[in-house]
């Protein structure tokens, strides 16, 4: 209206709903959005609603009251009509009424906008159609546009040449980069409600699967995130997929690969300690005849890995083969190129020829997590004579009660947006992401998680009397006699470099000193895992994505909380000190989480434990060793190859 008294209005409800949602929680906010537009018209009034309506999203509103067909998402409003918007909601300038008026008084109405859209729809096929829909994120109206096609197209075209191009089409944007993983499975969503509609249609005969795949995380391994992405992707690209979940013994693999007259079976592992069962399924399905390609994947498992997988105990390689798969999308491409007859024989050719020139370079072929041991050496330089910390108590202590929003301040949000939430992008357009996507969606599922309670950060922790003896951490009981041994880590050293150890952080028997060390379990429970399994099979596999990634992340968030309250009971610096969990080279060993259960007994009581090949359970759940002393650092003991960069490791 350009009333003085009102040139803060909007500013001011923004404002107001972050107060609310700080001072009273559990209380909700409804707004009437398109008040801030009263006395404009046309485009400029829509762009300035679909503006507000994003600040207020951000601010915490919960509900608010708008004609969807008079606003659009933040992101598609170009960047100068938003600024000069902002301008206006944020009162910048004493000018920023007759500025906005200005640059919006010769555009066209929202109406057009909208209907130019709707003409450039027009103008598609319904085929088109369909495939925008699955590109584009969009669900609502696909049943329609199936039953236009279905006029003229068979149940199984549609499928083969409509449905999985489109797919195709996502996979290869996301390959080149121009989608992100949340995005992929958004459309896989689409997707799904489009080939759930198709099915009434479809009789049930062969064309219609492309072919049935069996997945299994293996023995001893409770990470299956990535596993369920493959599901996704190749279900939704027109494979039978048989997921029998986590920690799947080899037998029951096997045994339901023939049950179901599988055409390929489907290995991941998050870990070499796990990714043993690999090589042992190869051997199993050879000693029973079976010729079905294996695909393997996860974060411990590269390709040199495959290539060993490949090679019997009497060194022929299995005839099927065996396929490292960096991804989902290479598992499908995989999987496509072995389902065509055409093909199948050239890629298992291809595979035998790579492997065995792979075999004759001598090339040593570890996986990523593998990393050698090294024989009791000298003590590095690392001081031995820093002061000893007086901890409050020695024993262990737990913290069962920990403010959920405490540890959200703990997150590592780089970690979560890049590596978790697949945010692969850069520069400006990470940056975007973030603040229109990211940011906004972790918000509301903080909230939800407080409220819902699927997170539940819970710690056990303590202070031990130690010394170190070559290699060794060596931890006593509770009192003060050097020979009274509790637990014995042995840790490697590094052979090259500084040939330092974690052992040498703390100080050596012969100087006759006792040390103290902290170690620390915590968990944010199974409640996550529990929600990430109903989103899968509910198809919502973007909201999967988030929900994993956030626990995961939680966790570790959890542990640098527990940390920091280390740090504070010890009197050290800010960033003094390191906190090392198993399964990184520093610590590779992951049986000596064992000996961590003996030290904190009672993570028992907050529902811990550990699988047979010494995971946690649940999934959500960490331990690790807390070093004190003012040289500590991360780093990995592989030793460097000629010519790689020196790099250091967490």
């Amino acid at each position: 209206t350009g009333e003085q008294e009102f040139r803060n209005s909007a500013v001011e409800t923004l404002e107001g709903i972050g107060r609310i949602k700080a001072a009273l929680p559990g209380v909700h906010t409804i707004l009437g959005v398109s008040n801030v537009s009263f006395g404009l018209s046309g485009y400029g009034r829509a762009v300035l609603n679909s503006v507000f309506l994003y600040h207020a999203v951000q601010a915490g509103l919960d509900l608010a009251i708008v004609n969807p067909a008079h606003v659009r998402p933040y992101a598609e409003v170009p960047a100068d009509e938003r600024e000069v918007a902002e301008a206006l909601i944020f009162n910048r300038a004493d000018d920023a009424l007759a500025r906005f008026i200005a640059f919006f008084g010769d555009r066209g109405a929202l109406e057009q906008a909208e209907g130019e859209q709707e003409d450039a729809l027009a103008g598609m096929t319904v085929e088109e159609r369909i495939h925008y829909q699955i590109l584009h994120r969009r669900k609502d109206g696909v049943e329609a546009l199936l039953d236009q096609a279905l006029e003229r197209h068979t149940p199984v075209e549609v499928l083969n040449t409509v449905l999985l191009p489109a797919m195709k089409d996502v996979g290869d944007r996301f390959g080149a980069g121009e989608l992100i993983l949340p995005f992929v499975l958004q459309s896989a969503e689409v997707m799904k409600k489009a080939v759930a509609h198709l099915e009434q249609y479809l009789e049930r005969r062969e064309g219609y699967t492309k072919g049935r795949v069996v997945l299994a995380t293996v023995y001893g391994d409770v990470h299956d995130i990535g596993k369920s992405l493959v599901n996704t992707i190749l279900t939704n690209n027109g494979y039978t997929v048989y997921d029998l979940g986590k920690q799947v013994p080899v037998n029951v693999i096997i045994d339901k690969a023939i049950e179901v007259e599988a055409d390929a079976i489907g290995l991941s592992a998050l870990l070499v300690s796990t990714s043993k069962q690999m090589p042992l399924c190869v051997q199993e399905l050879d000693h029973r005849g079976l010729r079905l390609p294996v695909l393997i994947g996860g974060a411990a498992i590269n390709r040199a890995y495959g290539y060993r997988t490949l090679y019997l105990e009497d060194g022929r390689p299995y005839p099927a083969g065996v396929f490292y798969c960096r991804d989902a999308f290479d598992g499908l491409e995989t999987m496509d190129r072995l389902s065509d007859e055409a093909q199948r024989e050239t890629v298992v050719q291809e595979l035998l020829a790579s492997a065995e020139g792979h075999r004759r370079s001598g090339t040593p072929g570890r996986s990523a997590a593998e990393t050698p041991g090294a024989s009791a050496a000298a003590r590095s330089s690392v001081r031995a004579d820093v002061p000893v910390p007086k901890p409050p108590f020695w024993g262990t202590r737990v913290l069962d009660r920990i403010d959920l929003r405490e540890v959200f301040a703990c997150l590592d949000l780089n970690t979560l947006f890049r590596l978790h939430w697949g945010g692969k992008v850069h520069g400006e357009e990470f940056e975007r992401l973030v603040r229109e996507e990211f940011r906004p969606r972790l918000a509301r599922l903080e909230e939800q998680a407080v409220r819902e309670g699927w997170l539940q950060p819970r710690a056990v922790y303590g202070y031990f009397r130690c010394y170190a003896e070559g290699n060794d951490l060596v931890v006593l009981s509770d009192d003060t006699s050097i020979a009274d041994e509790r637990a014995r880590f042995r840790l490697p050293r590094r052979p090259d470099r500084d040939r330092v150890s974690l052992a040498d952080y703390w100080r050596p028997k012969e100087s006759g000193e006792l040390d103290v060390v902290a170690f620390q379990i915590v968990t944010v429970g199974g409640g996550a895992s529990e929600l990430v399994e109903r989103l899968q099979a509910a198809g919502e596999y973007a909201d999967m994505l988030f929900v994993h990634g956030l626990s995961v992340q939680t966790a570790e968030a959890t542990a640098e909380y527990v940390h920091r309250q280390i740090r504070r009971e010890l009197g050290l610096a800010p960033d003094q000190g390191r906190r090392y969990s198993w399964g990184y080279p520093a610590c590779p060993d992951l049986e000596q989480h064992r000996l961590v259960l003996d030290l904190l007994p009672q993570a028992a009581a907050l529902d811990v434990s550990l699988t047979a090949a010494w995971q946690w359970v649940p999934e959500q759940t960490t331990a690790a060793v807390v070093a004190h002393h003012p040289e500590a650092k991360y780093f990995s003991t592989r030793p460097r190859e000629d010519g790689e960069a020196q790099r250091e490791f967490p």
